[in-house]
């Protein structure tokens, strides 16, 4: 391990291939070189445990990791029960790689760490040809621990895809925690000299595993995750219900449409369909009411329904006082119209024509305010009905069909 920091320091000075190490660095790298010597004295069985694997009573693999700012590691063993009720260990393999650049935060390090332990689980499954009864894996880390046993907090896509791809090979109970200085994998971490190695645990693991079953090691106690500290949880997503002060359509959604014919065919849909939803309980077969075809009723109530709607909105005040019969405010642009309301709660203009032998919608067209998008649906409807002929057919056209739309002759001069 000392020898990859070393090499990756080298690496991120500014110097070329072939120039001379500084004679600080060389002397490092030279001591370093030389106490590899001491790895000749090292010896490691070539079994993993002092009798038949075939008659242990019971067999674990243990795989420990850890991490440090300068390196990842994880080192896993076989953890055997013997005839006579005692336990053995033997060394598997270890594993360790520096820590990437830039510089992870240090729970994010023990993330990758753990990761590394699940990837040197699957090479031992697939390699080995022993049958073992439980797999455990132990890091001195609570914080990732806490991701692992997590079940309701959401994390940024760096730590949820390694808690992901450690859970899609192992069960967080299968997941303990060890002290720091317990943990042998925490020698791939730190620089160690050669000649110290074999005093350490790293190949005969903690003592704990030669015990028997010894379970202090392992809680279930993992809700150390605080929201308010860890950068690496998503803020939760708070969702807010609007209620409104009216169940009635405001005219304002008119305003979505661009053709009169579109506006009243559609209201005519949804009043059919709102309709169907009342008189049987159909749940969403109701919606097949949709696709049919409107009749002319349905139609001529549609667009009725369309003028209440923007004439209630807009002349709020002048249907108050003609409901109450009192005179109109005098900023009303409603004042020499003399307006009435019909059975249909429609606001018409009145005045002398009643006896005419004309129509109704002839006699006292519905008032349209000028302002409001319907205008220019109606305007833009008869506008191309009478072929584009100009401002007086147009505006003819309109008063035939029952609308008298107040300052019309702004908007058909723009159409």
């Amino acid at each position: 391990m000392q020898g990859k920091a070393l090499l990756r320091e080298l690496s991120t000075e500014q110097k070329d291939w072939d120039e001379p190490l500084p004679v600080e660095r060389e002397k490092e790298w030279d001591k370093w070189r030389y106490s590899l010597k001491d790895l000749e004295q090292l010896q490691i069985p070539r079994c993993y445990l002092p009798f038949s694997q075939s008659t242990a009573v019971r067999k674990e693999l243990c795989i420990f990791s850890d991490a440090s700012t300068m390196a990842i590691g994880a080192v896993a063993y076989l953890r055997a029960l013997d005839s006579e009720g005692q336990w053995h260990t033997g060394f598997i393999m270890g594993k360790s790689k520096v820590a990437p650049r830039p510089a992870h935060t240090v729970p994010r390090l023990e993330l990758c760490a753990a990761v590394l332990a699940v990837e040197m689980y699957e090479l031992i499954r697939d390699e080995m040809d022993t049958e073992v009864d439980t797999v455990r894996f132990f890091t001195d880390s609570k914080i990732v621990l806490g991701y692992i046993h997590n079940n309701t907090k959401r994390f940024y896509t760096y730590v949820a895809n390694r808690v992901t791809r450690i859970r899609k090979s192992t069960h967080p109970p299968q997941w303990c925690c060890i002290a720091t200085c317990d943990n042998p994998a925490d020698n791939a971490t730190r620089p160690i000299a050669a000649s110290t190695l074999a005093h350490t645990n790293w190949f005969s693991g903690p003592s704990f595993l030669t015990q028997p079953n010894k379970e202090s090691t392992h809680s279930d106690d993992f809700n150390l995750i605080d929201p308010d500290t860890d950068t690496e949880i998503r803020p939760e997503v708070k969702s807010f219900v609007t209620k409104t002060s009216t169940t009635q359509l405001e005219s304002s959604r008119f305003e979505r449409f661009s053709q009169w014919t579109s506006s009243y065919q559609t209201i005519a849909s949804l009043k059919r369909v709102a309709a169907s939803f009342k008189k049987t309980n159909l749940g969403n077969k109701g919606w097949k009411c949709f696709k049919n075809t409107n009749t002319t009723d349905e139609l001529y109530k549609a667009g009725k329904f369309i003028i209440q709607t923007v004439q209630h909105e807009t002349f709020k005040e002048e249907f108050r006082c003609i409901k109450a019969n009192q005179p109109l405010p005098k900023q009303s642009c409603l004042k020499k119209l003399n307006p009435v309301i019909d059975e249909d709660c429609l606001l018409r203009i009145g005045g002398r024509l009643a006896p005419a032998n004309l129509t109704k919608e002839k006699k006292h067209p519905l008032i349209i305010p000028h302002a409001h998008h319907v205008a220019v649906l109606l305007v833009r409807y008869y506008h191309e009905k009478v072929a584009h002929q100009g401002r007086h057919i147009t505006e003819g056209a309109l008063r035939a069909a029952g609308f008298w739309i107040i300052g019309s002759k702004r908007l058909v001069n723009r159409s």
